[in-house]
């Protein structure tokens, strides 16, 4: 049996590494000097009709619904309705996730 001395010969000599003083791209930023982005793609916080179709979706997934028909009937069931206070459809589900980046 022979010994393995290299267990990936494609590496790189193991070099010093010597940690940047500062944060950056990449690295550990300094602590209060770096700008924490809550809402990443967003410009605003999201607003009440949006935090509560997140909570319901939250709940409808854990009750188990997977497919689009099951979410949208479930919404509706809550009388959870678009914005506009209209019933969802698929179609429309669909829509609003699309524009929203979801």
């Amino acid at each position: 049996m022979q010994h393995i001395t290299d267990f990936n010969p494609w590496l790189p000599d193991t070099q010093q590494v010597i940690p940047a003083r500062e944060g950056g791209n990449g690295q550990i930023h300094q602590p209060g000097q770096f700008q924490n982005v809550i809402w990443q793609n967003r410009a605003r916080v999201p607003d009440g009709f949006e935090t509560a179709l997140v909570t319901a979706l939250e709940e409808i997934f854990d009750q188990g619904a997977e497919e689009l028909e099951q979410i949208v009937s479930a919404l509706n069931q809550r009388r959870l309705f678009d914005r506009n206070g209209q019933p969802w459809n698929e179609t429309a589900f669909r829509e609003f996730l699309h524009v929203n980046g979801f």
